[in-house]
């Protein structure tokens, strides 16, 4: 089995559309922890009818941002493997089922995942700060890492305290696991839907607005 953690606040309108990309998995055997942080918007109720499913469960906190919000669902995930799912994002279907059998076939620590860029409006791609030369801007598509490509055992993650509350939480997460030296590995075929700029309060869209 497979928990997801997905950190939520104010995304009422986009959630609906993470939750459906979870259920639609291949691999059915799964846990789906939402974590909401302190939303003011519709997301309990956009939540309500899905946890009929008992696969979903949804926790609410007060707001703290999202890296203590995913530590959250660490701390709760029941599944001995861990990945993440922002909520303006999706899964494709295979997600689950080829980096659960990549983590298993090579005997990893954890996997680096790719993903699939989608732009409104189909734009441009912007430009983003890059988290090993903030004097530098790069494109989206060479962001090293980000929340939902990450995907691992569980206790890796907690073993280094999971998320700092910090810019590019999810690459600094990367980082450090990396000069843990834990085993890893990069599956180079996208599973992850990543919608840039779909939610204004994105971290990466500030980071993009940067002078």
């Amino acid at each position: 089995m497979v928990t997801i953690v997905t950190a939520t606040y104010n995304r009422a309108e986009f959630l609906p559309g993470a939750i459906r990309s979870v259920l639609a998995q291949d691999q059915p055997a799964f846990e789906y922890l939402i974590v909401d942080d302190g939303s003011t918007d519709q997301t309990p109720e956009v939540v309500r009818p899905y946890l009929a499913d008992s696969r979903i469960r949804y926790l609410r906190t007060a707001n703290q941002g999202q890296p203590r919000a995913l530590n959250l669902g660490l701390r709760h995930a029941a599944a001995e493997v861990v990945g993440f799912l922002d909520s303006d994002d999706e899964l494709k279907p295979d997600h689950l089922s080829r980096l659960s059998r990549e983590l298993r076939a090579g005997g990893y620590d954890f996997l680096l995942g790719s993903f699939e860029l989608i732009v409104p409006d189909g734009g441009p791609e912007p430009l983003v700060t890059d988290f090993y030369n903030r004097e530098r801007k790069i494109p989206v598509r060479e962001i090293e890492c980000i929340t939902g490509v990450l995907f691992g055992r569980r206790e890796v993650f907690r073993a280094l305290g999971g998320f700092r509350d910090t810019v590019f939480s999810d690459t600094d997460l990367f980082q450090r696991l990396r000069e843990a030296g834990y085993r890893w590995k990069r599956v180079e075929v996208p599973t992850y839907r990543y919608h840039f700029g779909r939610s204004k309060d994105s971290m990466a869209i500030r980071e993009s607005e940067d002078p």
